[in-house]
């Protein structure tokens, strides 16, 4: 027969509990207690023959056997991407606009008052009320801080508010209302990111045979005006990360927490293409859907069967859009809808010629740019199903061809009618095409 030990003492509501399995506590008043124990804590509550007993944590030793080793995890290559960022925003200077840049950066590194003063009258007004009778609390907010508050609202408006004013003849309005109408197709498509990184990864068969690797997040672009700044006019906006991009009539303004730059037009590169990419996540509405592909592939495309959750993809055509300048500006964006990215670009690039600022390298993207230094591709593309895929890959890659570019290009000739493309184009072009089973040739254009 067993025999066991059990010795209590009260503390008031405090019990202390001695037995053989250890020390205990609990803490109540007769008929429901909080207790802790050996065996873990718990609830106890009942009087009169009826108790509920409830276990609150798990305190008992296990007695489940030793599980097996766990499996080494597979190992995963990490890759390592690239930020896609533009330089420090001070650096973007020029020198007809000093003045008009010296005022926006005063009004945005200049601290606003008025959610200063009304986070102090808040913290005034909680301990009047709790240390003094109520009619003092109001009396001192009808007094002193209605009065401060529209003081400090005042001097916000008065000394922390830039205006610029700009006065458009009617030819000039209609040109900068047809680049928000080009504008308004980066707006109305169902979704647009900004990448923040990419970067190369030789894990293909983890990726959906993808062989570059993109970090993006969504993003609003809008008809809007920069914080502070009252205009007569709202102009095309696109948020980039830590900096935002306002297009104004005369000048590209980069806003960011605390300081702004700007960048002439005439030193405005924006260049349109298009991406096939591996889409993971929810699909847009207006995309388009140019194949399919697996998550975890194999050489030969087809799904990899070694994973279970192996699931199909759809490969979408996207629109992206490139803005670089010389004194720093490097931002890209993405676009659901392929055919958005030249629609803007065009317009901008349109835009640019009627403010009398050309800028280098952003011709209308249905225009020929050929001019030395530029690079020719060549397809070899023997049959009708061959120069139906080239015309296909062509289309996808390069925004705005025409057709009788397609032709010289898809036809093997040079003639003054064939398109030149930047090195980075042509390589794309030549990998593109590649990928399609195409061979193609590049070579310096003379």
């Amino acid at each position: 027969m067993g025999f066991s030990f059990r010795k209590g003492f009260n503390f008031g509501p405090l019990r202390l509990n001695l037995s053989r399995s250890g020390l205990g506590a609990s803490f109540g008043v007769t008929g429901a207690r909080i207790g802790v124990g050996p065996r873990g804590s718990y609830v106890h509550v009942g009087r009169g023959g009826l108790y509920y007993r409830q276990s609150l944590g798990a305190g008992r030793r296990s007695t489940l056997p030793p599980s097996k080793p766990a499996r080494a995890p597979v190992s995963v290559q990490t890759e390592t991407l690239t930020e896609i960022e533009s330089g420090d925003v001070a650096g973007m200077r020029d020198a007809s606009a000093n003045d008009v840049l010296a005022e926006l950066n005063r009004v945005q590194r200049r601290p606003q008052f008025f959610p200063i003063s009304l986070g102090l009258l808040l913290l005034i007004g909680v301990g009047l009320l709790i240390n003094q009778p109520p009619w003092l609390h109001y009396a001192v907010l009808g007094l002193f801080g209605l009065p401060t508050l529209l003081l400090a609202r005042h001097v916000d408006v008065t000394s922390g508010t830039a205006l610029l004013a700009y006065h458009l003849d009617p030819d000039a309005a209609t040109q900068f209302a047809d680049l928000k109408t080009g504008f308004s197709a980066l707006t109305s498509s169902d979704a647009v990111w900004h990448l923040e990184a990419a970067g190369h990864t030789s894990d293909w068969k983890r990726n959906a045979g993808a062989q570059t690797l993109v970090r993006r997040k969504n993003i609003r672009p809008s008809l809007s005006l920069p914080p502070r700044v009252v205009c007569g006019l709202t102009v095309p906006t696109i948020p980039c990360g830590r900096q935002t991009l306002y297009f104004f009539p005369d000048r590209l303004f980069v806003f960011d927490r605390r300081s702004v730059g700007v960048v002439p037009y005439a030193e405005l590169r924006v260049e349109a293409s298009n991406s096939r990419f591996r889409e993971d996540g929810s699909v847009p509405r207006d995309a388009t859907q140019v194949g399919t592909t697996w998550k975890f592939v194999n050489r030969s495309g087809g799904p990899d069967k070694r994973f279970n959750n192996n699931r199909e993809l759809p490969i979408l055509l996207y629109g992206e859009v490139a803005f670089k300048s010389a004194s720093g500006l490097n931002e890209l964006i993405e676009c659901s809808r392929s055919g958005a990215a030249g629609t803007f670009v065009n317009a901008m690039t349109a835009w640019q010629g009627a403010v009398g600022q050309p800028a280098e390298k952003a011709k209308p993207q249905s225009a020929s740019t050929n001019g030395t230094g530029g690079w020719y591709v060549v397809v070899d593309a023997h049959d009708a199903a061959a120069k139906q895929r080239a015309t296909a890959v062509l289309k996808e890659i390069e925004a705005g061809i025409t057709e009788a570019e397609i032709t010289n290009c898809v036809g093997g000739g040079h003639a003054s009618g064939s398109r030149e493309f930047s090195l980075e184009r042509a390589n794309a072009l030549m990998r593109g095409l590649e990928s399609a089973g195409i061979g193609a040739r590049k070579y310096r254009a003379t």
